[in-house]
C-alpha cells in the first residue's frame, strides 16, 4: 500500500448498540482501547482515564434519562481520531437536554450535574445538537491531542 493510501486510511468507526447500559462496556472497551493506543503514542498517562469517564458519564446519561419509557432504541457511537483530536459522538432518539444551561452549584451529596460536570471537565468541547426533521439527537465531545495522530508504525 503506498504512502498516499495509508495517509488517506479511515480513522473513524461506528458501531450501533442497544440503548442499554451493559452495551456502555461494549463500546467503552473500544475507547479504551484507542486511548490506550493514544497514550503509548505519547499521551498523557491520565488521558484515557479522563475520556473513559467523560464517555461513560455520557452514555449513562443517555440510557437513564434520554430514554425514559422508551424500551427499543438504539444509540449510534462514532470514535474518530484525526491529526490533532479524538472525537467521540453519541447519537440516540430519546429525549433531548439543554447543554448551554450553566453548571449547577455542585453539592457533595448530589449526583444531579455530576456528569456534566465531569464530561465539560475531561473533553476541551462539548457540542449538542438537539433532534429535528428527522435527525437524531447528537453529543459530541472533542479531546485535543498533544501528539500528533500516531502511525500504526511508530507506536507499539
Amino acid at each position: 500500500m503506498s504512502n498516499a493510501m495509508k495517509r488517506k486510511r479511515n480513522n473513524r468507526i461506528s458501531i450501533l448498540v442497544p440503548c442499554k447500559l451493559a452495551s456502555r462496556d461494549i463500546v467503552g472497551a473500544l475507547v479504551r482501547h484507542i486511548c490506550t493506543r493514544l497514550e503509548e503514542c505519547g499521551e498523557p498517562e491520565e488521558f484515557g482515564y479522563q475520556v473513559i469517564s467523560a464517555f461513560n458519564e455520557a452514555f449513562n446519561n443517555l440510557t437513564s434519562h434520554g430514554g425514559e419509557g422508551i424500551t427499543e432504541r438504539d444509540i449510534l457511537v462514532i470514535v474518530e481520531v484525526t491529526e490533532g483530536q479524538l472525537i467521540i459522538e453519541l447519537q440516540d432518539d430519546g429525549d433531548t437536554f439543554n447543554l448551554s444551561e450553566e453548571m449547577p452549584a455542585l453539592d457533595p451529596l448530589s449526583e444531579s450535574g455530576m456528569g456534566l460536570y465531569i464530561m465539560r471537565s475531561f473533553m476541551n468541547e462539548l457540542d449538542y445538537k438537539p433532534s429535528s426533521e428527522g435527525r437524531a439527537n447528537a453529543l459530541r465531545m472533542t479531546r485535543d491531542l498533544k501528539h500528533a495522530r500516531p502511525d500504526e508504525s511508530q507506536c507499539s
